[in-house]
């Protein structure tokens, strides 16, 4: 359990390691960007760490230089989803990174002794973060009025704003410095999410397929035209061709 297999910044070797799709895949990033699955999207920023399950095709953005990586044959993790985790307070995670890259590189007895203990910490500290408020009361607050108003055509992201104790402006940078995105921008992401996870379910039954009016306004779009055009944007393709 939590058994390192490689560690360091070798891209080409961590590419070949991710096409076996055998192993848990942590990438200590170093630029903002996003990670794609079939039914999720998951954006990060500079010094997350994204942590891959086994068997999980997507597609990544923002690929930075000089990464770091981390691969193991099984973990105690509990994510089924590409996830996004802060780095640890005081940088433990970034530090475990570059020990099980100087303990990979020296090999031997002693060194699997070492490797095996810094995966236990790394794990412990990815846990420990994602049990771990990652976001400020106001941003907080925000991305639960959005996340509760994804359906709801008539939700008026500034005007909730406005409500909020802190200046508008100020907000908008709070928002973008914790999560990487803009609210509006947070907005858009989640609706995309929830119509690629209604395209899916409902080609899944020939039966209960959903018309893209139908899904426009379940994903709080007005305008079905609108709606295509933004998730073409969003997922490079058309809802009619989505998951085909």
């Amino acid at each position: 359990m939590n058994n390192i297999i490689y560690a360091g910044k070798d891209a080409h070797k961590a590419r070949e390691l991710a096409a076996t799709r055998k192993y848990w895949q942590l990438i200590k990033c170093t630029a903002r960007g996003e990670i794609k699955t079939a039914r999720s999207a998951e954006s990060y920023s500079r010094s997350d760490i994204l942590v891959i399950p086994p068997l999980t095709d997507y597609e990544r953005s923002g690929e930075g230089s000089a990464e770091a990586y981390v691969f193991m044959d099984s973990t105690a993790l509990p994510f089924r989803t590409p996830k996004a985790v802060a780095e640890e307070r005081g940088g433990g995670l970034a530090h475990a990174f570059s020990q099980a890259e100087i303990y990979c590189e020296t090999g031997g007895e002693k060194s699997a002794a070492v490797l095996k203990a810094l995966g236990d910490l790394i794990v412990s500290y990815i846990i420990a973060q994602c049990e771990r408020p990652t976001h400020s009361p106001v941003v907080e607050m925000l991305r639960a009025d959005i996340e509760a108003n994804l359906s709801n055509p008539l939700y008026a992201l500034d005007t909730f704003m406005r409500t909020l104790p802190l200046n508008c402006d100020y907000i908008r940078k709070l928002f973008k410095s914790e999560t990487g995105v803009t609210p509006h921008d947070y907005l858009i992401s989640k609706r995309m999410e929830l119509a690629g996870r209604l395209i899916l379910s409902g080609m899944s039954n020939q039966y209960s397929r959903y018309s893209i009016s139908q899904i426009a306004e379940m994903c709080g779009f007005s305008e079905p035209l609108y709606f295509s055009r933004v998730f073409r944007k969003h997922f490079g393709t058309p809802p009619s061709e989505y998951g085909k």
